[in-house]
């Protein structure tokens, strides 16, 4: 997880991650109250800030359970869209 993805979260949680508050990898997004309005909200956030399309298949309630899972679908899709 890189800083601007931390801020991202922070940012679309709306302050339920309090800035003492570390996140790490297994920090699970469902403790801050994260609900379908913050999903769509943090989708196109990360669209926007990491110029990645996130396709319908790959949207579950299961990737939003941690830091680390989204991290790894943000991060694989940036990968994949970067070599076209």
């Amino acid at each position: 997880m890189n800083a601007e993805f931390e801020a991202v979260l922070r940012q679309c949680l709306d302050g339920s991650i309090g800035p003492d508050t570390l996140l790490h990898r297994d920090t699970d997004l469902r403790q801050f109250g994260i609900d379908s309005l913050a999903i769509v909200r943090l989708l196109v956030t990360i669209e926007d800030a990491f110029g990645v399309i996130v396709p319908d298949e790959v949207i579950s309630f299961e990737i939003f359970s941690s830091a680390g899972t989204l991290w790894d679908v943000v991060s694989g899709l940036a990968g994949e869209q970067g070599e076209d």
